[in-house]
């Protein structure tokens, strides 16, 4: 009879312990690359809200955004580098396009801005989404409301009333009862 120095059971427990390390190895990996995507959208969301700003303080404003029903108000930003011009949704700025232009790439660091745009143009998030705004904001009041759509992809909470292409504005999709944030969209208002 020949003796094995391992039996059947022990292999299947050492098989059993690798797979359940691979399982939080793979899952630690997920937390980290996603949490990874969130700063960096925050990050973008801070720069577009401050580029926004600051063309607000020079009285160089966006056309407003909320006539648009299809979309709650809320557009893409598209920033078009080689002709000079920068577009919320379909519409440039108007009044002087070249001064709005170079204000909102200086603010964006726009050396720097190519990672955060799509293949059109389009300002995206960590997840390669297109980040919409909104002007006037309907919770930042006089000011923008900048908006992502998360990890998911949808806006809104995730409980099958949300949407893949228009943000909610009703601020109870964005907290439940007790004030805590029930959604994964990264914004700046929340």
């Amino acid at each position: 009879m020949k003796k094995y120095p391992f039996t059947l059971i022990e292999i299947m427990g050492v098989v059993a312990l690798i797979v359940i390390l691979m399982l939080i190895a793979i899952g630690a990996y997920s937390y980290a690359s996603d949490a990874s995507k969130e700063k960096s959208t925050t990050a973008t969301i801070t720069r577009l809200n401050n580029a926004l700003s600051a063309l607000n303080d020079q009285g160089i404003t966006p056309l407003r955004t909320t006539g648009s029903t299809a979309t709650n108000g809320y557009v893409p930003v598209k920033f078009d580098a080689a002709n000079k011009k920068l577009y919320f949704g379909t519409t440039g700025i108007g009044e002087d396009p070249d001064a709005a232009f170079q204000l909102f790439a200086r603010n964006m660091d726009a050396d720097n801005i190519d990672s955060i745009l799509d293949d059109e143009g389009y300002i995206v998030d960590g997840w390669g989404q297109r980040i919409l705004i909104r002007f006037p904001g309907k919770f930042n009041r006089g000011g923008f409301d900048i908006i992502s759509a998360g990890s998911d992809g949808v806006f809104g909470e995730d409980d099958g009333s949300a949407s893949e292409t228009v943000p909610p504005v009703d601020e109870t999709k964005y907290r439940d009862s007790d004030g805590e944030i029930i959604c994964d969209d990264v914004t700046n208002f929340l």
